[in-house]
């Protein structure tokens, strides 16, 4: 399979990528079919160093992946930092994912989204999203723009993630790949996550 690319449509994406969380599946679990899927992440944390030059950081997110009893899934604890104002027309995003064969090894750039500018993409595409985001910390803004501080969230669910319908399929497989955020006009790198997933086959709860 080729790589795959996807409309600036899809940029619900990003905003699910403060969603974070993980669990671990058995690889006898993961095949290379598609089709309905459910997303389980496996880690979530930030580029290596260098990858955002120095003085250019505009966000940051760390945090931690655990599982919750009462929730009945994996949330994220953790912190979403920015340094300064998100306005709009300032930033776009793109996201860059690797796909594992267990005879090649991680397929780079298999699957590439361009999703263009950030606040405009939040409004049209990640309303439903950003609104869980909201009620988990109020002061994080449904709407840009996006003012400088510090966003912590306590037990934020990713099951919200499995109602993104943007993808109705998707190949199942192992993921890894990087969220990447960077100015318009110069197009320097203001920010980066990455992390791993696996996708696997959605099951119907009768």
């Amino acid at each position: 399979m080729g790589i795959m690319e996807c409309p600036a449509r899809v940029t619900t994406v990003l905003a699910a990528v403060l969603t974070v969380i993980l669990a671990s599946v058995t690889g006898s679990s993961i095949n290379s079919y598609a089709g309905p899927f459910t997303v389980v992440f496996r880690d979530v944390g930030q580029c290596p160093e260098g990858t955002v030059p120095p003085g250019q950081m505009l966000t940051n997110l760390t945090g931690n992946l655990h599982y919750s009893r009462p929730l009945k899934g994996t949330v994220f604890d953790g912190q979403f930092v920015t340094s300064r104002e998100a306005r709009a027309g300032d930033y776009a995003v793109k996201m860059r994912l690797a796909k594992w064969d267990t005879v090649a090894g991680w397929r780079n750039n298999f699957f590439l989204i361009e999703g263009g500018e950030v606040c405009s993409a939040i409004v049209k595409y990640a309303q439903e999203i950003i609104g869980e985001i909201h009620r988990n910390n109020p002061k994080f803004p449904t709407t840009c723009p996006i003012p400088k501080g510090v966003y912590t969230f306590r037990n934020l669910s990713t099951g919200l993630l499995q109602r993104f319908e943007h993808f109705p399929v998707f190949p199942y497989g192992r993921f890894k790949g990087n969220v990447l955020f960077y100015e318009m006009k110069s197009k320097d790198i203001v920010g980066c996550f990455q992390g791993s997933f696996d996708v696997v086959p959605k099951v119907n709860k009768s």
